[in-house]
């Protein structure tokens, strides 16, 4: 008999206590990638408005921690931003694990497309 272990489409991320999980499907891919850029453009228009002058700094600064909030929860889920800031009371501190999850849910939906492209190869070359 042959057995084969099933694949499964959620990447757990641990922070501090917390597990939370990542859609990795395709699905999941397409929403993680337009979730990144999206809140890519919003915080450059940020930027943008600062540069310009039609927003005060403090101004920016709420709606770049409202749009982290936002990002934040729609990546892990509904509740995570406030448990991650129960655990790391500082913005900046959850932009930077915003940072390290996009860089591991890149790295695995990368390496994984990749992987079935090596096997493939392999199966067609026989």
């Amino acid at each position: 008999m042959v057995k084969i272990q099933v694949k499964l489409t959620q990447l757990p991320i641990e922070i501090g206590e917390h597990t939370f999980y990542v859609d990795t499907s395709e699905k999941g891919a397409e929403a993680f990638w337009k979730l990144v850029s999206g809140y890519a453009s919003k915080s450059a228009k940020i930027t943008e408005k600062v540069e310009k002058e039609t927003i005060t700094p403090e101004r920016a600064d709420k709606q770049a921690k409202k749009e982290l909030e936002r990002v934040i929860d729609q990546l892990l889920g509904d509740g995570a931003f406030e448990k991650l800031y129960e655990l790391s009371p500082e913005y900046i501190f959850i932009s930077e694990y915003y940072m390290e999850i996009c860089s591991a849910v890149g790295e695995e939906l990368g390496g994984r497309k990749k992987q079935y492209f090596e096997k493939m190869q392999h199966y067609l070359e026989g």
